[in-house]
């Protein structure tokens, strides 16, 4: 009887990861922070939002709803868009999160991509820890790159 049918969310619950999964998101995120950077070192601001928001930010909030995940033991949903995440994470997390998505100037998407970075790392090493994962050493020559190409644009008064 479709009547006593009850709804459920169950389909879009936070899915646990495999190992490839997890190497393939911490590997996207790393791997395009230099197209951010070369569109703020070309000063092509649209561009350089557009990679940190439509790939390293998804990436970031997939990381962080594995971590919400591992926390709930994979029986909820953080909603379309991320949009309950907050109420899984603790205040200070949220915070720099939403830190991030002031972007209206070169030196905040910079300053966007720092915390993204610390954000990522942060949580990504977590997440390995709980499940099991190797750890990826990605980012680390990509952190370098961003601090040199950061000291070599911005603190050389380029823009």
């Amino acid at each position: 009887n479709k009547r006593d049918i009850v709804p459920t969310d169950i389909d879009y619950h936070v899915r646990k990861p495999s190992a490839r999964e997890y190497d393939d998101c911490c590997n996207e995120f790393w791997n395009v922070t230099p197209y951010v950077i070369k569109g703020l070192c070309r000063k092509e601001i649209l561009f350089a939002i557009d990679h940190l928001n439509q790939i390293l930010r998804f990436e970031l909030l997939r990381m962080m709803s594995w971590k919400v995940g591992i926390k709930t033991e994979f029986s909820l949903s953080v909603g379309k868009n991320y949009k309950y995440i907050n109420k899984y994470i603790d205040e200070d997390l949220w915070n720099r999160l939403l830190s991030t998505y002031r972007m209206d100037s070169y030196e905040n998407i910079w300053k966007s991509l720092f915390i993204c970075h610390q954000l990522f790392r942060e949580v990504s090493k977590e997440v390995a820890e709980l499940l099991g994962f190797d750890y990826p050493e990605y980012g680390k020559n990509i952190t370098r790159y961003t601090e040199d190409m950061y000291k070599k644009y911005v603190e050389n008064d380029y823009f």
